[in-house]
C-alpha cells in the first residue's frame, strides 16, 4: 500500500508540473520570471504537507496548486521585474499585467490579487461594501501567500514583517475560524453571484454561537473594516466621516418618534402644495410662459430650456418625483415600515457611530474575545477524539497568530482569562477523552506545562515527547520532537511522586 501511495504522490507531482510548464509554454515571460515561478511552485510542493498539518482549514495540495496554475493561464499575460525596491508595485487586471520586484512572496501575492473581483459583499451602504470587500480581499491574497511565506518543508516560521498588513490578516483567520476555509474563498471569490454571502455569514454564525455574539462578531468585523479602509484612502474616510455625522441625526430624530412623524407630515405637506402648484402652472398657459421666462433668466447660455413644450416635461418629470417622495414619507409613517426603517437606521448607524474616534486595536482585541468564546462554544460540543486533535491544531493555530508585530495572541493580557478559561477546559476533555497524557497530578502545574506544549512550533504534535528526571533534587522534563531534544522545564516546588508519566522513560504527549 504504502509503495502504491508513493507512486500516485509521484505521478500527481508529475502531473503538477506538466501542467504548469504547458502553460508557461503560451506565456510571453522571461526566463528569469518562468524559473522564478517555477522555484515558488517547487518550495509550495515541498512546504505544503506542513502547511496542511498546522492549518488544517485549508485546500488539499492539488486544489490549491490548480488554483495558482488556472490563475496564471486565465488571469495573467505578463509578468515584468524590477531591480528597484522603491518601484511601484503594478497589478492591473484589465491588462493582465504584474510589475513587481522578483521577490517570490511579492510576485505570489501579485497573482493572489490579479484574480479577485473588487467588491465582492452586498449591503445597503456602499461604504460598507467597499471597506468590506477591501478586507476579504486583502486578507485572502495575504492567506495565499502563507504556505510559502511561512513553511519550507523542514519547520513553521511565522515571518510577520513579509504579512502586508497584520490587521487585514487576522480578520480573514477570523472569518476561517467562524465559517471555515471553503465559505470563506467562495465569498472572496463570489463564486455564486445570487448568493448574498454576508446574509450567510450573519447566519452561519448565529446558527452556531447564537445571536448575541453574531451581533458582536459582525459589528466589530464591520468598523474595523472602515477604520483600516479610511486609514488607507483619505476620501473614503471623508466620506464615512459624512455619513457617520448624517446617520446619527437620523438616528437622533427617529428615536423621538411623535416629533420624527410631526416632522414627516409637515413635509409631507409641503410636497403636497409643491405638486397643486405644478398643476396650476401647467394647465395656464400664462403662467407656464412665466415659468419658462422665470427660469431661462437664472440659467446660463447652455443650460437655458429650449422651449415650452421642454418645460412641460420637465415640469411633468418633477411632478412625478414629488409623487414618488410622497409615497415614501407615506411609507414612513406606517407602523410597520417606521419599526423596519427605524431597525435599519439603527443597525447601520452602530457600525458608524463615532468611527473617526474608534481605536481598532481595541476593538480587535473585542472582537477576539468574542473568537475565543466562540471557540469555547465548539469545544464544549465536541465528544470525538479525532474531533478534539483538530480542534487542538486550531487552537494552536489560533494561539500563534500575530497581531501588532510583537505579540501574539496567546501573548495579550487582554485575552489572557477567556484563554485560560478555554484552555483548562480543552486540557480536561483532551485527558478524559484520552488524547493527551496527563503528566502531574498537581492541577495547575499540570495546565501550565500542557498549555505551553500545546502551541508549540513542532509541526506534528503527536510527535511531541516527553522524558522526566531528577536533577539537583528538581524535577526536570525534557521535551523531545520525535528524537530531536527541544527544550527543558524545571519544576521546582514539585517531587516525583506528583508525576503521572514514568521517570527516565520516553512519553509520548498525545496518547
Amino acid at each position: 500500500m504504502q509503495k502504491k501511495n508513493n507512486f500516485l504522490t509521484k505521478f500527481v507531482k508529475k502531473d503538477y508540473n506538466n501542467r504548469l510548464e504547458e502553460v508557461l509554454s503560451q506565456k510571453d515571460f522571461s526566463e528569469e520570471v518562468k524559473n522564478t515561478l517555477l522555484n515558488i511552485f517547487y518550495k509550495v510542493e515541498n512546504g505544503y504537507k506542513d502547511y496542511n498539518t498546522v492549518k488544517k482549514e485549508t485546500f488539499e495540495k492539488k486544489e490549491y496548486i490548480e488554483k495558482l496554475i488556472n490563475i496564471i493561464d486565465k488571469d495573467c499575460e505578463k509578468i515584468e521585474f524590477v531591480k528597484d525596491d522603491d518601484t511601484e508595485e503594478i497589478v492591473d487586471k484589465d491588462k493582465k499585467k504584474i510589475v513587481c520586484i522578483p521577490i517570490e512572496n511579492k510576485i505570489l501575492y501579485c497573482l493572489a490579487k490579479i484574480q479577485k473581483r473588487n467588491i465582492v459583499v452586498k449591503y445597503n451602504d456602499e461604504s460598507i461594501e467597499e471597506a468590506l470587500s477591501f478586507a476579504l480581499n486583502t486578507g485572502n491574497n495575504i492567506n495565499i501567500v502563507e504556505p510559502l511565506r511561512d513553511f519550507n518543508g523542514f519547520s513553521w516560521n511565522i515571518i510577520e514583517k513579509d504579512i502586508e498588513d497584520l490587521n487585514y490578516n487576522l480578520l480573514y483567520q477570523n472569518i476561517i475560524f467562524l465559517t471555515g476555509n471553503k465559505f470563506a474563498d467562495k465569498w472572496v471569490n463570489n463564486y455564486e453571484p445570487l448568493v448574498d454571502y454576508f446574509d450567510l455569514f450573519q447566519s452561519k454564525i448565529e446558527k452556531k454561537y447564537g445571536k448575541k455574539i453574531k451581533e458582536s462578531v459582525v459589528k466589530s468585523i464591520v468598523r474595523i473594516s472602515l477604520k483600516l479602509k479610511a486609514n488607507y484612502d483619505v476620501e473614503f474616510k471623508n466620506e464615512i466621516l459624512r455619513k457617520s455625522k448624517e446617520l446619527e441625526q437620523k438616528y437622533m430624530e427617529i428615536r423621538d418618534k411623535e416629533n420624527y412623524l410631526i416632522k414627516i407630515s409637515e413635509i409631507k405637506k409641503q410636497k403636497e402644495k409643491n405638486i397643486k402648484n405644478l398643476d396650476k402652472i401647467m394647465n395656464d398657459k400664462n403662467l407656464l410662459i412665466e415659468e419658462y421666462e422665470k427660469r431661462n433668466n437664472k440659467l446660463p447660455l447652455e443650460k437655458k430650456i429650449f422651449s415650452i413644450r421642454v418645460l412641460k416635461k420637465q415640469l411633468i418629470n418633477e411632478r412625478e418625483n414629488i409623487i414618488k417622495e410622497i409615497e415614501n414619507y407615506n411609507n414612513l409613517m406606517n407602523p410597520k415600515y417606521f419599526l423596519e426603517n427605524k431597525r435599519i437606521l439603527e443597525k447601520k448607524f452602530k457600525y458608524f457611530e463615532k468611527i473617526d474616534e474608534l481605536d481598532v486595536q481595541s476593538e480587535i482585541i473585542k472582537l477576539q474575545k468574542d473568537i475565543i468564546r466562540c471557540m469555547y462554544i465548539e469545544m464544549q460540543k465536541i465528544e470525538e477524539k479525532s474531533e478534539l486533535v483538530n480542534f487542538i491544531y486550531k487552537y494552536r493555530y489560533y494561539n500563534l497568530l500575530p497581531m501588532d508585530g510583537k505579540t501574539s495572541i496567546y501573548q495579550k493580557k487582554e485575552l489572557k482569562i477567556l484563554m485560560k478559561k478555554l484552555t483548562e477546559s480543552m486540557i480536561n476533555k483532551a485527558i478524559q477523552l484520552k488524547v493527551i497524557n496527563e503528566i502531574v497530578n498537581d492541577e495547575e502545574t499540570n495546565y501550565n506545562i500542557t498549555k505551553d506544549l500545546l502551541i508549540s512550533k513542532i509541526i506534528f504534535l503527536e510527535d511531541v515527547g516527553l522524558k522526566a528526571f531528577i536533577e539537583n533534587g528538581k524535577v526536570v522534563i525534557t521535551v523531545y520532537d520525535e528524537e530531536t531534544e527541544e527544550n527543558q522545564i524545571e519544576l521546582e516546588k514539585l517531587n516525583k511522586k506528583s508525576l503521572k508519566i514514568k521517570l527516565g522513560k520516553k512519553t509520548k504527549l498525545f496518547i
